[in-house]
């Protein structure tokens, strides 16, 4: 068993006491590094295994390895736990602390280098202040971080999703600018940059930007884009360290310093006249990673198995086809459902794990009767039409993940995905459902036990005697009645 006093465990305690996040903070940080080297360690390190787009982590849970032992911080590299935790430094600890805060943690780690990613950034051309404003005039721990600057001139300014997307990615792309002239590559489709002064295969991000720099830009962005009329407002918000005299010293040489630049064209990685209906499309991968707050490329794949479903046909006979009986279903020795000791997730209710024997079991051998075109068709109707999500779904299938259910929506034809794990298990998921007697679109089954005693006790309640349910006769019972008053 790892021991709990470990080096990656003496590295952690130091990033807790130094960084000054929270303890909730902190400890969903530690979750998260678990949970995300603990699956990349479970696909063997082979990146072809492991993708982002997956299904989300894990958190909060007990990870056990192959010989049953807790999955500790012990367990991971240490250059993978400091990379983890230099990412989180850059993403949350404030400016000014980030490389004292770096330093502090790393200290005396054997093999890491003790200088941070971000002071090993030689090509740094914005980094110096252009104007005796530029540099936040608060002191070192009020000082407002890029995205928090960010926050503050979205919700001020009132501006439309796409155009804060634009001015976001622009400020970005102009920070990926090399001294030598040279630019990063932008993706107009969602704005994210890559290339330039970091690296020319380094991601660039707003976090990556100086400060000094985001607040030229910003109050650039002020004057061109925001209504005038809010525009006073939106610089006391944004620029809350400078007085009204300095805001607007501050406006009149930004708009100066704009009329003297000459203009740049972004380096192209697609063609930049789009269709309305691609950059409809960035706009909804946007909607989807804002709302449920994940990752561009978790985003992507998500919207990539919406437009899947889109194309799937459901109007076809869903009825059992004898003609694709000669598959069979494979024995899984290892799969919950074999096991009425251990818990499964529930095919009739969304989210839910029962025990392995309280639902239907399909017997092993037993004849697979619908082709692959049919399987692909009640996904569809399951998740569109019924009470299930895609990502409910895969969780009840307990074994593919959302790369291969996407493999399998991908084919066409009714043998074309025929010996993918992923067929197999959407047959068993829907013939376990048909054995339990649910139709694709059924809701999910009202609790039992003591919710169903409530909604009994409900219907007797008292109701007016001249309409709805009366009060069942307690004639004939051997329970004496109530006195009525009279």
């Amino acid at each position: 068993m790892a021991s709990r006093n470990s080096k990656q465990d003496e590295l952690y305690d130091r990033f807790k006491q130094y960084s000054g996040l929270s303890n909730k903070h902190l400890d969903f940080c530690r979750d998260v590094i678990l949970a995300a080297e603990y699956r990349f360690i479970d696909s063997d390190g082979d990146s072809d295994s492991y993708s982002v787009d997956d299904d989300r982590l894990d958190i909060r849970v007990k990870h056990l390895k192959a010989d049953g032992s807790e999955f500790t911080l012990a367990d991971i590299p240490m250059k993978s736990l400091v990379d983890a935790i230099e990412d989180h430094i850059q993403m949350y600890i404030p400016e000014y602390r980030r490389t004292e805060v770096y330093k502090k943690v790393v200290e005396g780690v054997h093999g890491i280098k003790q200088t941070p990613k971000w002071d090993r950034q030689a090509d740094n051309p914005r980094a110096v202040p252009q104007t005796p404003f530029s540099e936040s005039r608060d002191p070192p721990e009020s000082r407002k971080t890029n995205e928090v600057l960010f926050r503050k001139f979205a919700s001020a300014s009132e501006l439309e999703r796409e155009t804060l997307a634009h001015i976001r990615g622009m400020i970005v792309w102009r920070d990926s600018a090399r001294s030598n002239g040279t630019w990063g590559a932008i993706e107009w489709g969602t704005f994210e940059v890559t290339g330039g002064r970091l690296g020319p295969t380094e991601d660039h991000s707003l976090a990556d930007v100086p400060n000094c720099y985001v607040r030229d830009r910003l109050m650039a962005a002020i004057s061109a884009d925001v209504d005038p009329d809010r525009g006073g407002q939106v610089w006391k918000i944004v620029f809350s360290d400078l007085t009204s005299s300095q805001i607007k010293e501050y406006a009149a040489t930004i708009d100066e310093m704009e009329r003297q630049a000459e203009p740049h064209k972004p380096a192209k990685t697609r063609k930049s006249r789009k269709s309305r209906g691609v950059f409809d499309r960035a706009m909804k991968v946007r909607e989807i990673q804002y709302s449920r707050k994940i990752c561009p490329q978790e985003a992507e794949a998500i919207m990539k198995q919406e437009e899947l479903l889109d194309a799937i046909d459901d109007t076809i006979n869903l009825a059992p086809n004898p003609s694709f009986t000669a598959l069979k279903m494979k024995p899984d020795e290892f799969h919950p459902s074999c096991f009425s000791w251990r818990t499964k997730y529930s095919v009739s209710t969304p989210n839910t794990q029962v025990k392995g024997d309280a639902e239907a079991t399909v017997p092993s051998g037993c004849d697979i009767d619908r082709d692959c075109d049919q399987v692909r068709a009640m996904i569809k109707i399951l998740v569109r039409k019924g009470h299930w999500t895609m990502e409910q779904f895969t969780h009840a299938l307990e074994g593919p993940r959302r790369p291969q259910i996407t493999k399998f929506l991908e084919k066409r034809g009714p043998l074309q995905g025929k010996q993918s794990e992923a067929f197999r298990r959407c047959w068993d998921f829907f013939k376990r459902r048909e054995l339990l007697g649910f139709e694709l679109t059924d809701p999910p089954p009202r609790p039992s036990g003591l919710a169903r005693e409530v909604r009994e006790l409900t219907k007797l309640r008292e109701v007016d005697p001249n309409h709805g349910t009366k009060r069942p006769s307690l004639k004939g019972s051997e329970r004496p009645g109530k006195v009525r008053k009279v």
